[in-house]
């Protein structure tokens, strides 16, 4: 990577046309030439920066120095927050409106929506303080676009409306995605990237940038239980820049149990696709947990079966810290929860009928919030599980209420049976009518039979219930089973709220066990 020592310097009147034909480095890592048309520095996203037409909102004689400050823009922040604040100025263009205007201020924020007109402010803000051009907004200007109220009004905002495809997933919706993901990790539909990228954003409720942060390490086991580490997305000044800064969350023992299994399987692959890129016995704790595996010029029969990993001569530089070349971008786990959305079996929503939407990353983190507070958390406690700086953001979620949950929940009692069906295993009468009854391994203690072809890395029995392809036993004792699981819960949710919702779903499915049971033993039939 050459980097021209002019693409360093500030650029003057006489120099920009030049520092414009200059590569320059992105915030991705890797180069972009701000004179080319479309900037597409990070190939793992699907984010191109139009300059050109973002440029026409202002008058010839500061279009160089918006250039100028956009290209400046991409060493600061992902191409995609760019791309949004290009395509914004390239619609006030449209629109015949100025944003160096500050009698167009007023237009421009009633066409934007709130967050379209702060992606603006933003970027305005950052050529503002932007030293090295001469040319910027004027504080007056600056001071103008902060004053100007930006708030949504309650009834359009997700959250309060509780929008069946953007805001907060009801708790009926929730433990339908949560045995559907289990059932098919176990099943083999799906892969453990899929799987473990799903569940974090559902447990975690954090941004998918700060989920394609993580790499092994950032998962740890001591005396004083399982820990995550999740690092900060939205920091300013020293605290800025990516996996600078990061807070310490509880950690399911099951969830740590299957990132170890995935960890293991990782880097047997490692070692054998790469033996020489590093000693991978010691790089392994600084590999995304979702990588990167081509660039931009794959052949599209490498696409088919990728590598474990992108081959790059970086590799090497894995053995001392992170490198942000090797994780996945935005537009592939996109893709993921797209496919996800789209696979055979997945939950109905009962209020709209349709799949549910899980492509709207933000859903999880409103649920997280809004459980949170019902659950009767504190709002400087939320904002810190939400890694939040202040409690300003977290105060809608007090406005919805648990009655007003439980009110939608009663409204969709009459659809149940589409997304809650907690168990759908087969009640055998003994081992020998069970799929794998001959094989000691698949004897779940004394309670039930595994019918699965593989092993699983779930926590039998307790997570069990609910997958397809247990087999409980007719006259075993699921009662002393039940009271475990609750126990377990109990003791989950005093010490972490967050993980401690992935019991429910256990819960329910052994009770329906335990009735199905009573039911067939009161009428004398038998386990098909």
């Amino acid at each position: 990577m050459n980097i021209a020592i002019e693409a360093l310097q500030a650029p003057t009147k006489d120099s920009l046309d030049a520092w414009l034909n200059t590569p320059r480095l992105a915030r991705c890592g890797e180069v972009f030439t701000p004179s080319q048309p479309m900037w597409r520095p990070d190939k793992s996203a699907n984010h191109s920066v139009n300059w050109e037409a973002a440029i026409a909102c202002v008058s010839p004689d500061w279009q160089p120095w918006l250039h100028a400050a956009l290209a400046y823009r991409m060493a600061d922040v992902a191409a995609g927050t760019v791309a949004n604040a290009a395509s914004g100025l390239s619609r006030a263009a449209e629109a015949g409106l100025d944003p160096l205007n500050e009698d167009h201020l007023i237009a421009l924020r009633e066409r934007f929506s709130s967050g379209e007109f702060s992606v603006i402010a933003a970027f305005m803000s950052f050529w503002h303080n932007c030293e090295s051009l001469e040319e910027r907004p004027s504080h007056p200007l600056n001071d103008a676009y902060q004053a100007l109220p930006r708030n949504k009004r309650s009834s359009n905002d997700v959250i309060l409306s509780l929008d069946p495809e953007q805001g907060p997933f009801t708790q009926v919706e929730q433990d339908a995605l949560h045995q559907w993901i289990h059932e098919q990790f176990c099943h083999g539909h799906l892969d453990f990237e899929q799987y473990l990228y799903l569940r974090l954003l559902m447990i975690y409720g954090q941004r998918g940038a700060q989920v394609r942060m993580m790499i092994f390490g950032d998962f740890t086991k001591s005396d004083q239980g399982c820990k995550v580490r999740f690092h900060w997305a939205k920091q300013k000044d020293d605290e800025a820049g990516w996996r600078a800064k990061s807070e310490t969350f509880s950690l399911d023992e099951d969830l740590y149990n299957t990132v170890q299994a995935f960890k293991a399987m990782v880097l047997a692959q490692l070692w054998q696709t790469y033996p020489d890129g590093a000693d991978w016995n010691a790089a392994i704790e600084n590999v995304p947990l979702f990588r990167r595996k081509l660039d931009d010029d794959a052949e599209p029969w490498e696409r088919i079966n990728p590598p474990v990993l992108l081959d790059s001569p970086l590799q090497k530089g894995l053995e001392a810290a992170p490198q942000l070349i090797f994780h996945v971008g935005t537009g592939t786990t996109k893709r993921w929860l797209g496919c996800i959305e789209r696979m055979e079996g997945f939950p109905i929503s009962p209020r709209t009928h349709q799949p549910l939407k899980v492509t709207r990353g933000h859903r999880f983190r409103h649920t997280l919030g809004t459980d949170l507070s019902n659950a009767g958390l504190d709002e400087w406690t939320m904002a810190r599980a939400l890694m939040q700086n202040d409690t300003r953001t977290v105060r809608k979620y007090r406005a919805v209420s648990p009655e007003l949950l439980a009110l939608i929940d009663a409204k969709m009692s009459d659809h149940l049976a589409l997304v809650v069906n907690a168990f759908t295993g087969i009640i055998v009468t003994d081992r020998t009518s069970a799929t794998n009854g001959d094989r000691a391994d698949r004897l779940i203690e004394d309670v039930a039979v595994c019918g699965a072809t593989a092993a699983c890395h779930l926590d039998a029995p307790y997570t069990c219930y609910a997958c397809g392809k247990f087999q409980p036993l007719l006259y075993a004792n699921h009662r002393a089973v039940l009271e475990r699981l609750e126990r377990r819960r109990a003791q989950t949710l005093a010490t972490d709220l967050t993980t401690g919702v992935l019991w429910d779903r256990a819960i329910l499915a052994c009770r329906k066990v335990i009735l199905d049971c009573e039911a067939m033993l009161r009428s004398g039939r038998k386990g098909e």
